[in-house]
């Protein structure tokens, strides 16, 4: 059991590269992005959907191999993307006017780096998906859809109360 859930977990740190690549840079306050990503939507779904396939041990190997070859380039990107935001935010914050041009080139750097890290992370989901059998893909798409209810459920309940 502590191995499947090590694996989930895995997975769910390259899942969560894919939180910071949702939404235009100038939408996103100073500092650390968020967002969605492939199978994430903001929340850890990946994680969960993982555990409902019930994964074999042979699988469960495979996933934390998966997860483990693309480690490296994703600390790389996060650290990338953490530094690009900085110099953002140093930008912003000089002395002086600052003019959309002034700032392109951090918000293109962003940007880049944001779309990399989604597309590694569409292209580990995909991976991931295809060590699936149809029953488990099966099991992991309702999973999905009650979590989605959940949260429409979760965002009614918020609703009413204001």
């Amino acid at each position: 059991m502590t191995t499947k859930l090590g694996s989930i977990l895995l997975a769910l740190m390259l899942a969560g590269a894919a939180l910071f690549t949702s939404g235009s840079a100038a939408a996103q306050p100073l500092g650390r992005s968020g967002g969605g990503g492939p199978m994430g939507g903001g929340s850890p779904l990946l994680p969960l959907m993982l555990r409902s396939a019930n994964l074999t041990p042979d699988q469960d190997a495979k996933v934390k191999e998966l997860v483990a070859a693309r480690r490296a380039s994703a600390r790389s990107l996060m650290q990338q993307l953490r530094q690009a935001e900085d110099d953002l935010a140093e930008k912003l914050l000089a002395p002086g006017s600052v003019h959309l041009v002034d700032v392109q080139p951090q918000l293109q750097q962003i940007g880049h780096l944001r779309e990399q890290m989604l597309r590694d992370s569409t292209q580990a989901a995909l991976d991931i998906r295809a060590l699936l059998t149809p029953e488990q893909l099966g099991r992991a798409a309702q999973a999905n859809t009650r979590m989605r209810q959940l949260q429409r459920e979760m965002r009614q309940l918020w609703q009413e109360g204001k």
